[in-house]
């Protein structure tokens, strides 16, 4: 996709989170953390690039939780191109950083 090796999202409270950059084909890795399946492209001719969540979850094995069932509807399991991965053993950190993640981006996605 690009060399870019990490991404930052920024919260709805201001801080940054700096994700692992993975192409779809890969996977995710074995442990817990957040992951967000998302949509990114060129934005233009030498402009860079854009990134859309298309879902931003957590869980206690990533590999397992997205082997086990994509979360996407039919339109966005078409768009889903990309996976930004944050490693956190912690659940409860996971859990705020995925709210936060997801007021900022305005998705109103539920807990599993």
């Amino acid at each position: 996709m690009f060399k870019q090796q990490e991404w930052p999202f920024i919260g709805a409270s201001g801080k940054e989170y700096r994700f692992s950059i993975y192409p779809k084909s890969a996977g995710l890795p074995s442990g817990p953390g957040i992951f967000i399946l998302a949509y990114t492209h060129p934005r233009g001719h030498l402009a860079g690039w854009q990134v859309h969540p298309l879902t931003i979850l957590q869980a206690e094995d990533m590999r397992h939780a997205l082997e086990s069932q994509v979360p996407l509807d039919h339109d966005q399991a078409v768009l889903w191109n990309s996976c930004f991965v944050l490693p956190e053993s912690s659940e409860s950190a996971r859990e705020v950083c995925v709210r936060d993640l997801q007021i900022h981006s305005g998705k109103a996605l539920l807990f599993e």
